[in-house]
């Protein structure tokens, strides 16, 4: 008899792109709240905006997002962000493939797609349903009683709407939005979708329209969103999802390096696990916390050293060193090359 040993490859943790969270932060800054002390005790990134194409962990994000709900007493801050900021949230790239596809259908299996790569802890499904509808599925990493899930849970499916939109225009709204959780239907859900049935406590959450609907053209009604996606970069690649533990992790790490050297306690802390778990789960990988740091600074600085003209200093600065010849060292150690000489080599390319 034969054994078969399968190597299993840790689980991504997921994340979420700064991006989406910056949307609920400009809220709380403008109705006053703390945000600077709630950002340091739910450990996330202090500097949120100097790159908001960096991850931070779903699970800390959502923690955020419930402490402030209910510290400020906003019930419907998720509906809120997700009525009036969803193109805040999303990314031009995800924005503007989907709504260069020809139509509805295409425009939502791209979306589906590349938003992956925005929030790893999200799916988005379209299935048949009777009557000639289809519903637009929200499947997400954590389930219902997880801190923050009520709240985001609104914010994508009211981003769902927001997408359709791109194609339907502004004013449209879905027949039927269906969500997981059990508290009441907010009353300012029926004030902005008079024309939509809620159904709350639900074994999915899905928005549902016709679907003769997804032969859909994009629309090209004028607003400032389909005038800015129409002059968009419409090449842009759409960013892929975590392979592994490390990938996210490492991924996750790059936006806390302006902050200095994160220790692996404190990494260990906002991946949800302990010292040794981390350290094991890397282990299986081949690699050590420090290894996966330093290939963190690397990729870094490879980016501003092709992409930018920053200096050495503020490269090192961006990648956790307080002295620019400690960076110098580590980037020759992982290149074969000074800083100098790669910026030089990728520019005669």
């Amino acid at each position: 008899m034969f054994r078969i040993i399968m190597a299993i490859q840790p689980i991504p943790i997921p994340i979420s792109c700064v991006r989406t969270l910056l949307p609920f932060v400009d809220l709380l800054i403008e109705v006053g709240a703390p945000v600077d002390a709630w950002l340091t005790r739910h450990r996330l990134p202090y500097q949120l905006y100097e790159d908001p194409e960096g991850f931070i962990p779903t699970r800390s994000y959502w923690d955020f997002v419930s402490f402030a709900a209910n510290k400020e007493g906003i019930e419907d801050l998720g509906l809120r962000v997700g009525h009036d900021r969803t193109y805040d949230a999303l990314s031009v790239r995800v924005l503007a493939r989907s709504y260069s596809a020809p139509t509805l259908y295409t425009g939502l299996r791209e979306f589906a797609r590349c938003v992956r790569g925005e929030y790893s802890g999200m799916k988005v499904r379209l299935s048949e349903a009777p009557n000639d509808s289809v519903h637009l599925k929200l499947c997400k990493s954590f389930e219902l009683g997880t801190p923050g899930f009520v709240q985001t849970e609104w914010l994508g499916l009211i981003a769902l709407v927001k997408v359709v939109q791109l194609f339907t225009g502004p004013t449209w709204q879905p027949d039927e939005i269906t969500l997981k959780s059990d508290s009441e239907i907010l009353p300012l859900a029926s004030a902005l979708y008079p024309d939509v049935r809620f159904r709350t406590r639900q074994p999915e959450s899905y928005i549902s329209f016709p679907k003769d609907l997804l032969s859909t053209r994009p629309w090209r009604g004028g607003s400032k969103i389909a005038e800015s996606l129409e002059h968009s970069d419409q090449g842009c690649v759409p960013r892929e999802p975590p392979e592994d533990f490390p990938d996210s992790l490492q991924r996750i790490l790059v936006s806390y390096l302006r902050d200095g050297y994160p220790s692996v306690d404190f990494a260990a802390e906002i991946a949800g696990m302990s010292r040794r778990t981390l350290q094991r789960r890397l282990g299986r990988a081949g690699l050590s916390y420090s290894e996966l740091v330093d290939r963190a600074r690397f990729d870094i600085a490879t980016r501003l050293l092709s992409q930018t003209d920053a200096t050495s200093l503020e490269i090192a600065f961006e990648t956790g060193y307080e002295d620019p010849s400690h960076f110098a060292r580590m980037f020759r150690r992982l290149s074969g090359c000074s800083p100098r000489e790669y910026r030089r080599r990728q520019a005669i390319q």
